[in-house]
């Protein structure tokens, strides 16, 4: 094995070089290309002005080359690169010598390392899944540039040759900016986040560069950095749908930049403030395998309650638990489906965590029972920041006793006013009136203290789920005379903050806008970290205490923890909302891109706040939103303070719609859970662009207003005011409108216009695909006691498969409490076959199949050999009902025609 690969990536230790014109490498000013001038780009010695642009200098100049052998080993080999000029800089602080390494875990997974041998830099302490040993056929190649030129690298494709990751121009590594530059195989370009894309495959022309580092800032439009970090990529590299993907694994602030080069080839440009240079691989090659790829290695996704699927209730402003019961009868009165009730801070006594209003929530504790009494769960808000309060409030006094707070990195930071009592703690302003601090979630110590306060709380409140916002983290008014005053220093005013100080609304211009301080210390219990190092991992650092509390108070049940703030590996424990947007047409589109990006992402439990967060929305826009937000996989109505009601019952109209389209979603609960059941075992995705399941069909590459659910569930909603009809873009294959049943395109690809006026969103099933479902119920617990169908479309050979799993909800998975069956038809014979797990569907029946685009008519159908009477036939449609044939026996259907 070690022969094997020495000789594999020896071989390829060749001189190269891609030929590339610098003046499209831009030199990277802190302010913005805006700034560019002959004398500002003479301030960097790694720069060049030429006919009005200011660029990179060549790689011959500018970069590092190849010094010395390899060092080969078993998992791949090791190379010096030494700088070629240290004159040559665009922020000081130059590294003189590096080392290139070429890691091979997996086929599919080449990690590829450039770092310091001589200096321990930061790199993210949150170890990927990897294999002990590595695969034995790699499904890549990587070439370097020979000993004494300058360095150059490129991975391609083994089967077919296709260039994977093609580095240009000079690289640059100082002790705060990296840099590194690729020419891409093609521009279908998909991924990094989080950020506000306006397409789903990224821009070149012209030039665009977005921020990466975790922020509070609402949903906008402009080029700016949202909630989480995903520095990560999908590529689609051909015609013929052959994909990779590649992680930057860092958790410092980067930015990334997409351009064309002068022939029009594209390219990206990635850069960041930190660390090391960590690029993770994932060879694919469908786009599928790339999701599970990606998936494995970071943590497969959380398992969700089955509860949490259901339609779920929120706002800030409820203002009372009477409000809240008037909501709840008249949800009830309308006959709309709802699983959850959340509760926003305004439950909270002065915005404190673990307390609730004594005088208008102060029969919280009968509410949370009367919901539970009508099969409704109860999420419950909290925030990261308490109050210093240690004297009188509980859980500071607790959490100070255990030293869980964020600290400064040096005692002489400490603001000389703070209060002796906040000791050497960072301490803001967030929500509630008193000062704040901010808990360290990556200390084993947070963690134990976090769970006990969750469990005391647990006895007062029955809640059943935790939702945990302002995790970026948050602070209000940063730098501020009235607020948390950073230093302005290396850390909180670094050489090169990236567009993140610059985009919206970052009034001073740093990196700490509305955030904490840079200059803070973190601790794992073995490690300490600079706050300015790990910033990103603090959402996930919450959402890991969180799931592992949840899990300790109840050892049986699955968490649910939904969380604003997100980095890679967050969907291992807990699911994820698009954050605080505005009742806007824009957004409501813009929300099918995120949602699609974060189950690229690996967090496929994600939806949007359906209606809007900020502004009052019409009925219209209400209505078409209930639509689409019925098949976002985290289904959530959400609007802030000061506003009128937006929930289902506010227009009558809306209140149809939402009944509808609902009952929907709740037939096709079991379809939905076994996808994510699939995701958590496999790493799959949940719901996917069309191209991921036509990776050959070019044309659906820009389709970014549909998407499907796995393979079989098409999804096209209305997302423009006024409209009654729509272009929708249909693969090929057959699709049959999800609840006529009647067949809609056979030709595809091809686009077609259909009618979808106010009380319609057009919904599709593939042919080819059997989706289970149930009768729908007002929620999850009624629901799931209902008969079972399946819903069988035909593709063109007459053929159908699918499969369906079941447990108890939200318990502990195990093969003897959970069933698996797969369903297969073929000429006019309809088989399920039980994998696993009869007992845990006892008493459950599956009354009903309905088989899409049979030609004609039968003459007789028997179910396990017994006539049945109970069928129709129309419009090629054959519907049987009133099997009540048991789920945990196997069934064989035969239908004569």
């Amino acid at each position: 094995m070690t022969f094997k690969i020495v000789t594999l990536f020896c071989s390829f230790a060749i001189a190269f070089g891609l030929e590339v014109n610098d003046k499209v490498l831009e030199c990277p000013f802190p302010e913005g290309q805006d700034v560019a001038t002959e004398e500002k780009c003479g301030d960097y010695s790694a720069c060049q002005w030429t006919d009005g642009l200011c660029h990179m200098r060549s790689n011959d100049e500018a970069g590092y080359y190849v010094s010395g052998q390899m060092e080969s080993n078993s998992r791949g080999f090791k190379v010096n690169l030494q700088k070629k000029d240290m004159k040559t800089s665009l922020f000081g602080g130059d590294v003189e010598t590096l080392v290139f390494e070429v890691i091979h875990h997996e086929n599919h997974h080449l990690q590829i390392k450039i770092y310091d041998p001589e200096t321990s830099r930061f790199e993210v302490p949150i170890p990927l899944r990897v294999p002990d040993t590595p695969g034995v056929s790699p499904l890549y190649n990587v070439k370097i540039s020979s000993e004494g030129q300058p360095f150059d690298f490129h991975v391609t494709r083994a089967a077919n040759g296709n260039s994977i990751f093609h580095s240009i121009g000079p690289l640059t590594f100082e002790d705060q900016f990296l840099q590194l530059h690729t020419q891409l195989a093609s521009s279908y370009l998909y991924g990094f986040g989080e950020n506000p894309h306006s397409s789903f495959r990224h821009v070149f022309d012209p030039r665009t560069t977005f921020p990466i580092f975790a922020r509070d800032r609402g949903f906008t439009t402009e080029h700016a950095n949202l909630y989480g970090s995903h520095p990560y990529y999908t590529l689609v590299e051909d015609n013929d749908g052959n994909t990779h993907s590649v992680l930057l694994y860092t958790s410092n602030a980067m930015e990334y930049s997409t351009f064309l080069l002068p022939g029009g080839e594209p390219a990206l440009t990635l850069r960041t403030i930190g660390g090391i240079i960590d690029l993770h691989f994932f060879l694919g090659p469908s786009p599928e395998d790339v999701n599970s790829q990606y998936s494995q290695a970071i943590g497969t996704t959380h398992f969700p309650p089955y509860w949490s699927l259901g339609f779920q209730l929120s706002r800030w402003g409820y203002n009372s638990t009477t409000n809240i019961r008037k909501l709840q009868e008249r949800m009830r009165f309308m006959n709309i489906p709802q699983d959850v009730q959340m509760l926003d801070i305004d439950y909270m006594d002065g915005k404190h965590d673990f307390t609730f209003d004594p005088d208008h929530f102060h029969d919280l504790p009968e509410l949370v029972q009367e919901l539970h009494n009508h099969d409704l769960k109860v999420v419950i808000i909290l925030d990261p920041a308490l109050i210093t309060n240690f004297d009188t409030y509980g859980p500071s006094k607790r959490g100070k006793a255990s030293d869980v707070f964020l600290k400064w990195m040096d005692q002489d930071l400490v603001p000389d006013n703070q209060k002796p009592e906040c000791e050497d703690y960072m301490v803001g302003h967030v929500w509630p009136a008193e000062d704040v601090v901010f808990p360290d979630f990556l200390n084993p110590e947070t963690k134990k203290w976090w769970a006990n306060e969750l469990k005391l709380f647990k006895k007062v409140i029955d809640y059943d789920g935790v939702w945990i916002d302002m995790n970026e983290p948050s602070n209000f008014d940063t730098n501020q005379p009235w607020s948390l005053q950073c230093p302005k220093n290396h850390l909180d005013v670094p050489p090169y903050p990236t567009q993140a100080a610059f985009v919206g609304d970052n009034k001073i211009k740093r990196l700490s806008e509305h955030s904490i301080c840079m200059s803070g210390n973190q601790t794992d219990g073995d490690s300490t970290f600079l706050h300015y190092d790990v910033h990103s991992l603090y959402g996930w650092s919450e959402i890991v205490a969180t799931a592992e509390a949840l899990k300790e108070i109840n050892p049986e049940k699955r968490p649910m923890v939904l969380t604003r703030s997100t980095f890679p590996g967050s969907g291992h424990f807990g699911i994820h909302w698009l954050g605080d947007n505005t009742a806007d047409w824009e957004h409501m589109r813009m929300s099918i891109i995120g949602m699609l990006e974060f189950n690229m992402f690996g967090i496929p439990m994600v939806g949007a706040d359906i209606c809007g967060f900020f502004e009052e929305p019409d009925m219209e826009m209400c209505a078409r939103w209930m639509q689409l937000g019925a098949f976002y996989p985290f289904c959530r109505n959400h609007n802030t303070l000061g506003l009128p009601d937006q929930d289902p019952t506010a227009w009558p109209e809306v209140a149809e719609v939402s009944r509808s389209v609902l009952s929907l979603r709740y037939k096709y609960l079991p379809y939905l859970y076994t996808l994510f059941h699939k995701a958590h075992m496999h790493g799959s995705s949940v719901v996917r662009p069309l191209w991921n399941v036509f990776p050959s069909d070019v044309g659906s590459r820009d389709v970014d207003d549909q998407f499907l659910w796995g393979n079989g569930l098409m999804v096209a909603p209305v997302i423009t005011p006024g409209a009654t009809t729509r272009d929708i873009y249909f693969p090929q294959g057959l699709w049959y409108d999800l609840v006529s049943g009647q067949l809609e395109a056979k030709e595809g690809p091809i686009t077609k216009r259909v009618e979808a006026p106010l009380k319609k969103i057009p919904v599709y099933v593939r042919g080819g695909i059997i989706l289970p479902f149930q009768k729908p119920s007002k929620n999850t617990v009624q629901s799931r006691r209902n008969p079972f169908g399946l819903t069988v479309a035909l593709a063109e050979d007459g053929m159908a498969s699918g499969s369906i799993f079941w447990d108890d909800g939200d318990g502990n998975q195990s093969m003897m409490k959970s069933y698996m069956a797969w369903f297969s038809y073929a000429q006019g014979e309809l088989k399920m076959s039980i994998k696993h797990g009869a007992g845990a569907v006892a008493g459950l029946d599956l009354d009903s199949i309905v088989i899409l685009g049979s030609s004609n008519a039968p003459t007789s159908i028997q179910v396990n050999g017994q006539n049945i009477v109970s069928w129709s036939y129309s419009n090629h449609v054959i519907t049987m009902y009133s099997l009540k044939w048991p789920m945990d026996k196997e069934i064989h259907v035969q239908i004569k025609f």
